[in-house]
């Protein structure tokens, strides 16, 4: 029974509608700003290059590059992409780790209910107090499930054996596997624009020499400086060094958390207490991060 039950929970199951929802809004929502921010940026350099050159002909290219590049900002002010990137995120990773403190009996979902309803009762409480917040966000659509899965109640009601072996491998060891994961990419990324932060000022040093003494026409000092710009914008958009810090900072707590979860004595009198702290202490270690979404949500007002 108690391995059927481990092998049977699987994160996906736990989540309800709510959380399906918001997550892939926020998806869509990053999908967009990224693809807008470079397709600015790329218009907004090639204008800037075109603009360098003097054949009227390419200034006039320069100047429906920059009308383009205009557009396309508005469009990314109206619909603001950004804002149900962050907003989803928010959503999603909050109705997540109420899900979780719900099914392994974390937190304040502590056992044992005295009234088979009132751990319900609380969950539900905490998701309107989520909804509250983001009542009027795109990324919450109208009549999105926010009921009990089975699953949540199964995992609930299995033993603590069972709920530990079930939260070390579906919610500690895969956020931390994806923490590690990402952290890794921002700081290949963090690198390679590093490397050009440094790589095209040099280039303009370069090429100051020989356009002071007239060797060409072409601004190119100009060219060199609207890339090194677009470049800088680009990685200040992405916030890669940032998040590769974050991201690392996240997983060295969820580590610790998930050795002291895993060396738990089950058969002490406290299990269930020292449970409960320590779900909580891996939650809190997850949750920052949605906390900085909703902070970045905040500041854009």
């Amino acid at each position: 029974m108690a391995a059927e039950s481990r092998r049977a929970v699987q994160e996906q199951e736990l989540l309800p509608e709510l959380f399906w929802a918001a997550d892939g809004a926020s998806l869509q929502g990053q999908r967009r700003t990224v693809t807008m921010s470079r397709f600015q940026l790329i218009l907004l350099t090639a204008a800037a290059v075109a603009g360098s050159a003097d054949e009227p002909w390419i200034a006039a290219l320069s100047a429906v590059l920059f009308f383009l590049a205009m557009c396309a900002s508005g469009l990314a002010n109206l619909h603001n992409p950004q804002g149900l990137w962050y907003e989803g995120r928010a959503v999603a990773e909050s109705v997540k780790t109420l899900v979780w403190k719900y099914a392994v009996r974390a937190d304040a979902q502590t056992p044992p209910p005295t009234v088979p309803g009132d751990a319900e009762s609380l969950y539900r409480l905490q998701l309107t107090g989520v909804l509250a917040v983001f009542r009027r966000s795109r990324a919450v659509p109208p009549g999105a499930g926010t009921d009990v899965t089975e699953a949540m109640r199964r995992l609930r009601d299995a033993p603590l054996a069972v709920r530990r072996d079930v939260y070390l491998r579906e919610r500690v060891r895969n956020q931390h596997d994806w923490y590690v994961a990402r952290a890794r990419a921002c700081d290949r990324a963090a690198r390679v624009t590093g490397c050009l932060s440094v790589a095209l000022p040099l280039l303009g040093v370069v090429l100051a020499v020989p356009r002071i003494q007239g060797d060409f026409s072409y601004d190119v000092l100009g060219a060199v400086a609207a890339l090194a710009a677009s470049a800088t914008a680009w990685s200040q958009l992405r916030q890669y060094r940032p998040l590769a810090a974050a991201y690392r900072l996240a997983a060295d707590e969820l580590e610790l958390v998930r050795v002291q979860l895993a060396a738990m004595d089950l058969s002490a009198p406290d299990a269930e207490e020292q449970w409960s702290r320590l779900a909580r202490d891996a939650e809190d270690a997850v949750s920052r991060e949605h906390t900085t979404w909703q902070a970045r949500r905040e500041v854009r007002g």
